[in-house]
Protein backbone atom coordinates (compact mmCIF):
# COMPACT_ATOMS: atom_id res chain seq x y z
CA UNK A 1 0.00 0.00 0.00
CA UNK A 2 1.42 3.53 -1.18
CA UNK A 3 2.14 5.53 2.31
CA UNK A 4 0.84 8.83 0.70
CA UNK A 5 -2.88 6.79 0.26
CA UNK A 6 -5.50 9.67 2.12
CA UNK A 7 -8.58 10.94 1.60
CA UNK A 8 -8.36 14.65 0.79
CA UNK A 9 -11.97 16.12 0.60
CA UNK A 10 -13.89 18.27 -1.95
CA UNK A 11 -12.47 21.36 -3.06
CA UNK A 12 -12.58 24.82 -3.31
CA UNK A 13 -9.71 27.52 -5.02
CA UNK A 14 -6.57 29.89 -5.19
CA UNK A 15 -3.64 32.13 -6.85
CA UNK A 16 -1.43 34.36 -8.60
CA UNK A 17 2.36 34.76 -8.41
CA UNK A 18 5.73 36.40 -8.96
CA UNK A 19 8.32 34.07 -10.76
CA UNK A 20 11.19 34.94 -12.65
CA UNK A 21 10.73 37.67 -15.29
CA UNK A 22 9.90 36.26 -18.72
CA UNK A 23 8.31 39.29 -20.01
CA UNK A 24 10.06 42.86 -20.79
CA UNK A 25 9.98 45.66 -18.25
CA UNK A 26 8.22 48.69 -20.38
CA UNK A 27 10.61 51.33 -21.61
CA UNK A 28 9.68 54.91 -22.63
CA UNK A 29 7.15 54.98 -24.84
CA UNK A 30 6.38 51.28 -24.90
CA UNK A 31 2.41 51.78 -23.96
CA UNK A 32 1.22 50.97 -27.13
CA UNK A 33 2.90 47.45 -27.51
CA UNK A 34 1.94 46.89 -23.78
CA UNK A 35 -2.29 47.74 -24.22
CA UNK A 36 -2.02 45.85 -27.54
CA UNK A 37 -0.66 42.58 -26.03
CA UNK A 38 -2.79 42.91 -22.88
CA UNK A 39 -6.09 43.72 -25.17
CA UNK A 40 -5.13 41.32 -27.29
CA UNK A 41 -5.55 38.51 -24.68
CA UNK A 42 -8.15 39.96 -23.18
CA UNK A 43 -10.13 40.14 -26.20
CA UNK A 44 -9.72 36.40 -27.18
CA UNK A 45 -8.13 33.96 -24.66
CA UNK A 46 -11.12 33.34 -23.02
CA UNK A 47 -12.38 32.11 -26.81
CA UNK A 48 -9.34 29.69 -26.90
CA UNK A 49 -9.71 28.35 -23.53
CA UNK A 50 -13.28 27.41 -24.23
CA UNK A 51 -12.30 25.85 -27.10
CA UNK A 52 -9.28 23.80 -25.33
CA UNK A 53 -11.88 22.82 -22.62
CA UNK A 54 -14.23 22.00 -24.67
CA UNK A 55 -12.42 19.21 -26.76
CA UNK A 56 -10.33 17.86 -23.74
CA UNK A 57 -12.91 17.99 -21.15
CA UNK A 58 -16.05 16.33 -23.61
CA UNK A 59 -18.55 14.19 -21.36
CA UNK A 60 -21.51 14.76 -23.57
CA UNK A 61 -23.39 12.74 -26.14
CA UNK A 62 -23.35 16.36 -28.40
CA UNK A 63 -19.69 17.21 -28.37
CA UNK A 64 -18.50 13.60 -28.62
CA UNK A 65 -20.43 13.41 -32.11
CA UNK A 66 -18.62 16.63 -32.81
CA UNK A 67 -15.34 15.24 -31.56
CA UNK A 68 -13.06 16.13 -35.26
CA UNK A 69 -14.52 19.52 -35.50
CA UNK A 70 -13.51 20.21 -31.58
CA UNK A 71 -9.96 19.03 -32.05
CA UNK A 72 -9.47 21.25 -34.93
CA UNK A 73 -10.75 24.15 -32.53
CA UNK A 74 -8.33 23.22 -30.27
CA UNK A 75 -5.53 22.36 -32.31
CA UNK A 76 -6.45 26.26 -33.92
CA UNK A 77 -6.94 28.04 -30.24
CA UNK A 78 -3.52 26.12 -28.86
CA UNK A 79 -1.30 27.66 -32.05
CA UNK A 80 -3.01 31.35 -31.08
CA UNK A 81 -2.68 31.06 -27.62
CA UNK A 82 0.87 30.62 -28.03
CA UNK A 83 1.70 33.09 -30.08
CA UNK A 84 0.12 35.72 -28.00
CA UNK A 85 2.32 33.91 -25.38
CA UNK A 86 5.44 34.64 -27.79
CA UNK A 87 4.08 38.32 -28.09
CA UNK A 88 3.92 38.70 -24.93
CA UNK A 89 8.13 37.96 -24.04
CA UNK A 90 8.89 40.63 -26.49
CA UNK A 91 6.56 43.20 -25.12
CA UNK A 92 7.09 46.31 -23.10
CA UNK A 93 4.15 45.96 -20.52
CA UNK A 94 3.34 48.57 -18.04
CA UNK A 95 4.02 47.73 -14.66
CA UNK A 96 1.09 46.90 -13.74
CA UNK A 97 0.73 44.05 -15.94
CA UNK A 98 3.80 42.26 -15.36
CA UNK A 99 3.54 39.67 -13.09
CA UNK A 100 0.07 38.28 -14.54
CA UNK A 101 1.78 38.53 -17.93
CA UNK A 102 4.88 36.61 -16.63
CA UNK A 103 2.60 33.79 -15.11
CA UNK A 104 0.68 33.87 -18.48
CA UNK A 105 3.69 32.90 -20.47
CA UNK A 106 4.70 30.21 -18.15
CA UNK A 107 1.46 28.81 -17.85
CA UNK A 108 0.77 28.58 -21.48
CA UNK A 109 4.06 26.91 -22.30
CA UNK A 110 3.31 24.24 -19.84
CA UNK A 111 0.22 23.72 -21.40
CA UNK A 112 1.62 23.56 -24.89
CA UNK A 113 3.77 20.80 -23.63
CA UNK A 114 0.87 18.66 -22.00
CA UNK A 115 -1.23 19.23 -25.18
CA UNK A 116 2.10 17.81 -27.54
CA UNK A 117 2.00 14.55 -25.06
CA UNK A 118 -1.66 14.02 -25.33
CA UNK A 119 -1.23 13.79 -29.15
CA UNK A 120 1.51 11.71 -29.48
CA UNK A 121 1.35 9.56 -26.08
CA UNK A 122 0.39 5.81 -26.80
CA UNK A 123 -0.19 4.92 -23.00
CA UNK A 124 -3.66 5.47 -21.85
CA UNK A 125 -2.50 6.09 -18.48
CA UNK A 126 -0.30 9.16 -19.47
CA UNK A 127 -3.36 10.40 -21.48
CA UNK A 128 -5.16 10.28 -18.30
CA UNK A 129 -2.86 12.28 -16.59
CA UNK A 130 -2.57 15.04 -19.75
CA UNK A 131 -6.38 15.94 -20.00
CA UNK A 132 -5.91 16.29 -15.96
CA UNK A 133 -2.71 18.69 -16.44
CA UNK A 134 -4.68 20.67 -19.36
CA UNK A 135 -7.65 20.93 -16.93
CA UNK A 136 -5.54 22.75 -14.21
CA UNK A 137 -3.39 24.30 -16.60
CA UNK A 138 -6.53 26.20 -18.73
CA UNK A 139 -7.69 27.11 -15.29
CA UNK A 140 -4.35 28.94 -14.12
CA UNK A 141 -4.11 30.90 -17.31
CA UNK A 142 -7.45 31.66 -16.78
CA UNK A 143 -6.53 33.51 -13.09
CA UNK A 144 -4.02 35.09 -15.32
CA UNK A 145 -6.63 36.55 -17.84
CA UNK A 146 -8.79 37.59 -14.62
CA UNK A 147 -5.89 39.50 -13.43
CA UNK A 148 -4.72 41.03 -16.31
CA UNK A 149 -8.54 41.82 -16.68
CA UNK A 150 -8.44 44.20 -13.46
CA UNK A 151 -5.36 45.35 -13.74
CA UNK A 152 -6.28 46.88 -17.32
CA UNK A 153 -9.53 48.39 -15.44
CA UNK A 154 -7.84 49.84 -12.53
CA UNK A 155 -9.19 47.48 -9.91
CA UNK A 156 -8.03 44.95 -7.11
CA UNK A 157 -9.05 41.63 -8.64
CA UNK A 158 -11.44 39.27 -6.41
CA UNK A 159 -10.39 36.41 -4.44
CA UNK A 160 -13.35 34.92 -6.09
CA UNK A 161 -11.71 35.85 -10.07
CA UNK A 162 -8.40 34.66 -8.38
CA UNK A 163 -9.38 31.70 -6.99
CA UNK A 164 -10.09 29.79 -10.26
CA UNK A 165 -6.47 28.17 -11.35
CA UNK A 166 -5.41 27.04 -7.74
CA UNK A 167 -8.79 25.43 -7.07
CA UNK A 168 -8.62 23.26 -10.20
CA UNK A 169 -5.07 22.30 -9.41
CA UNK A 170 -6.37 21.23 -5.94
CA UNK A 171 -9.47 19.03 -7.96
CA UNK A 172 -6.32 17.42 -10.27
CA UNK A 173 -4.74 16.46 -6.90
CA UNK A 174 -7.82 14.91 -5.68
CA UNK A 175 -7.88 12.63 -8.41
CA UNK A 176 -4.33 12.11 -8.95
CA UNK A 177 -4.57 10.80 -4.93
CA UNK A 178 -7.35 8.87 -5.71
CA UNK A 179 -5.53 6.80 -8.45
CA UNK A 180 -3.07 6.10 -5.61
CA UNK A 181 -5.68 4.52 -3.55
CA UNK A 182 -6.95 1.69 -5.95
CA UNK A 183 -6.57 -1.70 -5.32
CA UNK A 184 -5.36 -2.02 -8.82
CA UNK A 185 -2.54 0.50 -8.61
CA UNK A 186 0.66 -0.58 -9.64
CA UNK A 187 4.35 0.49 -8.80
CA UNK A 188 4.89 2.29 -12.09
CA UNK A 189 0.68 4.31 -11.49
CA UNK A 190 2.20 5.22 -8.18
CA UNK A 191 4.97 6.81 -9.64
CA UNK A 192 3.12 8.39 -12.55
CA UNK A 193 1.07 9.59 -10.19
CA UNK A 194 2.87 10.97 -7.33
CA UNK A 195 5.78 12.70 -10.53
CA UNK A 196 1.86 14.44 -11.36
CA UNK A 197 0.96 15.32 -7.76
CA UNK A 198 4.88 17.16 -7.83
CA UNK A 199 4.36 19.10 -10.34
CA UNK A 200 0.68 20.10 -9.26
CA UNK A 201 2.58 21.42 -6.33
CA UNK A 202 5.32 23.64 -8.14
CA UNK A 203 2.36 25.03 -10.13
CA UNK A 204 0.35 25.37 -6.85
CA UNK A 205 3.42 27.27 -5.33
CA UNK A 206 3.59 29.86 -8.40
CA UNK A 207 0.70 30.79 -8.12
CA UNK A 208 0.44 31.55 -4.62
CA UNK A 209 0.86 35.17 -4.17
CA UNK A 210 -3.14 35.92 -4.18
CA UNK A 211 -5.14 38.41 -2.95
CA UNK A 212 -5.27 36.80 0.44
CA UNK A 213 -1.89 36.68 2.09
CA UNK A 214 -2.74 34.38 4.98
CA UNK A 215 -4.38 32.02 2.80
CA UNK A 216 -1.53 32.48 0.59
CA UNK A 217 0.93 31.14 3.34
CA UNK A 218 -1.53 27.80 4.11
CA UNK A 219 -1.10 27.14 0.19
CA UNK A 220 2.38 26.98 -0.18
CA UNK A 221 2.76 25.56 3.30
CA UNK A 222 0.38 22.46 1.94
CA UNK A 223 2.06 22.35 -1.07
CA UNK A 224 5.51 22.31 -0.09
CA UNK A 225 4.41 19.39 2.54
CA UNK A 226 2.68 17.30 -0.27
CA UNK A 227 5.88 17.70 -2.57
CA UNK A 228 7.91 16.32 0.38
CA UNK A 229 5.80 13.01 0.46
CA UNK A 230 5.32 12.75 -3.27
CA UNK A 231 9.06 13.17 -3.70
CA UNK A 232 9.35 10.07 -0.90
CA UNK A 233 7.14 7.69 -2.51
CA UNK A 234 8.38 7.89 -5.72
CA UNK A 235 11.75 6.87 -4.60
CA UNK A 236 9.84 4.31 -2.39
CA UNK A 237 8.35 2.80 -5.27
CA UNK A 238 11.49 2.57 -7.15
CA UNK A 239 13.40 0.66 -4.03
CA UNK A 240 15.84 3.69 -3.09
CA UNK A 241 16.85 5.73 -0.67
CA UNK A 242 14.10 8.64 0.59
CA UNK A 243 14.66 12.08 2.01
CA UNK A 244 11.91 10.23 4.96
CA UNK A 245 10.76 7.60 6.49
CA UNK A 246 8.02 5.82 6.27
CA UNK A 247 6.68 6.51 9.66
CA UNK A 248 7.58 9.95 8.75
CA UNK A 249 5.74 10.09 5.60
CA UNK A 250 2.80 8.82 7.41
CA UNK A 251 3.04 11.38 10.02
CA UNK A 252 3.34 13.74 7.50
CA UNK A 253 -0.03 12.68 5.33
CA UNK A 254 -1.97 13.20 8.74
CA UNK A 255 -0.58 17.10 8.69
CA UNK A 256 -0.97 17.80 5.09
CA UNK A 257 -4.79 16.10 5.44
CA UNK A 258 -5.28 18.95 8.16
CA UNK A 259 -3.98 21.73 6.04
CA UNK A 260 -5.73 20.42 3.32
CA UNK A 261 -9.12 20.59 5.46
CA UNK A 262 -8.01 23.89 6.43
CA UNK A 263 -6.97 25.29 3.08
CA UNK A 264 -10.77 24.59 1.86
CA UNK A 265 -12.35 26.28 5.09
CA UNK A 266 -10.43 29.39 4.15
CA UNK A 267 -11.25 29.18 0.70
CA UNK A 268 -15.11 28.90 1.36
CA UNK A 269 -14.85 32.13 3.34
CA UNK A 270 -13.08 34.04 1.12
CA UNK A 271 -14.87 33.34 -2.07
CA UNK A 272 -18.13 34.44 -0.27
CA UNK A 273 -16.70 37.58 1.20
CA UNK A 274 -17.39 40.52 -0.50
Amino acid sequence: MFKSLRHIATLGGLAVVVVSPLVVAPSAGASTTSSGIVASILGTSDQYLTSLRTYFLCTSAKCKSERSTLERNARTAMAKISAQSARAVTAHVAPKYHGALTLFVSDVRQLAKSFHVYFTTTSTVTLSGEVGNIFFQTSDIGTDVNVLRAAARNTRVSFKDWVEGEAATLVAMQTDASALQSSTATAAIGIYANQLLSQECTSMIAHANGPNATFNRQLAAFARNQARISQSEILFLEGKKAPMTEAQVASLNVKVAAQFAALIKSESALVKKK
